[in-house]
């Protein structure tokens, strides 16, 4: 297979993935979890598509996509999203930073004496 014949395959089937991640979050959001809303028929059709999609868990709207269809009460068994060990770490990077920029104060109440000289 050649670069130019692999990227034309790639880019439709990327096409076609986005369309569940989009019906996923479309159900979640849109929806609110109900089939009548939805393009969805039953819960098998959703985690069909979330299996599906799941793979391509290095996309940010995957994650966000298994992560709002995890929420849902008729999903038994929560869906995993599957990510490459750098993403895995570049994620876990930016968690560090946010905890290690996070600013914590606290506001105590009560009478306080201010002094102008």
């Amino acid at each position: 297979m050649t670069d130019e014949t692999y990227k034309v395959f790639h880019k439709d089937k990327n096409i076609e993935e986005y369309r569940k991640i989009k019906n996923i979050i479309h159900y979640c959001k849109k929806a609110n979890y109900v089939f009548s809303l939805s393009n969805y028929d039953n819960i098998e059709q959703v985690i069909t598509d979330a299996n599906i999609v799941r793979w391509y868990g290095n996309e940010p709207s995957v994650r966000r996509a298994i992560k709002l269809l995890n929420s849902d009460n008729k999903i038994k068994e929560p869906i995993q999203v599957v990510m490459s060990q750098k993403c895995k770490k570049r994620l876990e990077d930016i968690e560090d930073m946010k905890k290690l920029t996070k600013i914590d104060f606290k506001v105590k109440r009560g009478i306080h004496k201010i002094v102008f000289e």
